[in-house]
């Protein structure tokens, strides 16, 4: 069985018609299943199917990362009992516009644009 883990991590940035000076690596951090671990890198998998994998091998439409060791701040193997919360709990909700607050409207039944 694979172990849940939380992973904290240095991440390379892209950047594009910005000053190369203002821009540094960013720390992320993700959880997933450990499918894979050696010396140099470890694979997380945070999206899986529920049922085995097929006679060809692994899950095609499985999505995680591969993470460079050397890029790792923290990997801790979590137990079910530990609760997962933000730092930064989110206390605003969001809501969809009424329609007649949105920026966009659709036309009328049997009025075309013109």
């Amino acid at each position: 069985m694979q172990r849940l883990v939380f992973v904290r991590y240095v991440d390379h940035v892209f950047y594009n018609r910005s000053s190369a000076i203002a821009v540094q690596p960013q720390v992320r951090e993700a959880v997933g299943w450990l499918v894979y671990e050696c010396d140099r890198y470890v694979t997380i998998s945070w999206d899986r199917d529920a049922e085995p994998p097929t006679l060809r091998g692994g899950d095609p439409k499985a999505s995680g990362l591969v993470l460079l060791k050397a890029d790792i701040i923290s990997l801790v193997r979590l137990t079910s009992e530990l609760i997962l919360k933000s730092k930064d709990d989110k206390q605003e909700c969001e809501y969809a516009f009424r329609p007649s607050e949105r920026k966009t409207h659709r036309p009328k039944k049997g009025k075309t644009a013109t």
